[in-house]
């Protein structure tokens, strides 16, 4: 796309949270009329990544899910209600586009649900020539073996990221530019290291208006209920520094006419803000996701 870059939001895969921990510190009785729970208090999610086509031809993805649910086992499946079809492979194959032909992954952080996808138990790479982006400080925590994190960080992950290690290329988060339209800068709140992605002129697939440009970072917003300032993810390592980010974000992507994408939203892959009195912020536009 000469215009800018055009994102292509896909499903990786579908499972299931616990609200309370989706929400926080937030009553349930606040969260659960924006998020319907289950019988046993779950709320639908779903990991979703954005495939990029840059002006240069290159091809990227931002995240790629939990991986492939033949990888965990029943008790796993069953704890994170993880459905048994692998979405993400279909979701390229939709577009037209194997794993060999993805030049890089940029992790917005390394969770399972995040970074999951990108090897097999023995290792072998789901993207065969792509190279690894993520911060340095996200590396680093990964890898560290903090048993502060052993649960955010778990074995699955970590030695992926140690057998694919010469594939891995730090990132400082500083604004740097990683492709054509496409600057890391610091996301943390959800983790420490998490990466906050910024688009320039872009063009959401399936949708004719080119925007101005797009945000997104991760699970500091993982749906459109957690807008306000308060609701945010039990799991969050620095939740004062979550909500940092988005006194900071937020008021700029609703003025600036900007998308915000949803890391785990089941129904909305993006939507451009507007100020609300009593909200803080609410959606102006949502973006569903592309017919596959």
């Amino acid at each position: 796309m000469k215009t800018g870059m055009e994102i292509f939001p896909l499903p990786a895969n579908q499972f299931l949270s616990d609200g309370g921990a989706m929400f926080g510190l937030v009553p349930k009785g606040l969260w659960s009329k924006r998020c319907a729970a289950d019988d046993n208090n779950c709320v639908a999610q779903q990991a979703n990544c954005l495939l990029l086509r840059g002006s240069d031809g290159r091809i990227g993805l931002v995240d790629c899910g939990c991986g492939n649910p033949e990888w965990f086992s029943p008790r796993e499946r069953a704890l994170h209600g993880l459905e048994t079809d692998w979405l993400l492979p279909k979701s390229l194959a939709a577009l037209g586009v194997t794993p060999a032909d993805i030049d890089w992954v940029l992790l917005s952080h390394a969770h399972w649900d995040h970074a999951g996808g990108l090897a097999d138990p023995e290792g072998t790479p789901t993207f065969p020539n792509a190279r690894i982006l993520l911060t340095e400080r996200e590396h680093r925590l990964a890898l560290g073996g903090d048993p502060l994190l052993y649960k955010s960080y778990p074995d699955p992950v970590r030695s992926t990221l140690q057998t694919l290690q010469d594939r891995i290329d730090p990132l400082a988060g500083s604004g740097e530019t990683v492709a054509p339209g496409l600057r890391v800068w610091d996301g943390s709140g959800h983790t420490a290291g998490q990466a906050c992605l910024e688009f320039g002129p872009c063009r959401i697939a399936g949708h004719p208006h080119r925007l101005p440009g797009a945000v997104f970072a991760g699970d500091n917003c993982p749906t459109r209920h957690h807008l306000r300032l308060v609701f945010q993810t039990a799991y969050d390592t620095l939740p004062l520094q979550t909500r940092a980010w988005k006194r900071g974000w937020l008021p700029r992507i609703a003025r600036e006419g900007l998308a915000l994408f949803f890391s785990h939203d089941p129904d909305a892959a993006a939507a451009t803000l507007q100020p609300d009195p009593r909200e803080e912020f609410t959606p102006a536009t949502l973006f569903p996701f592309p017919p596959s």
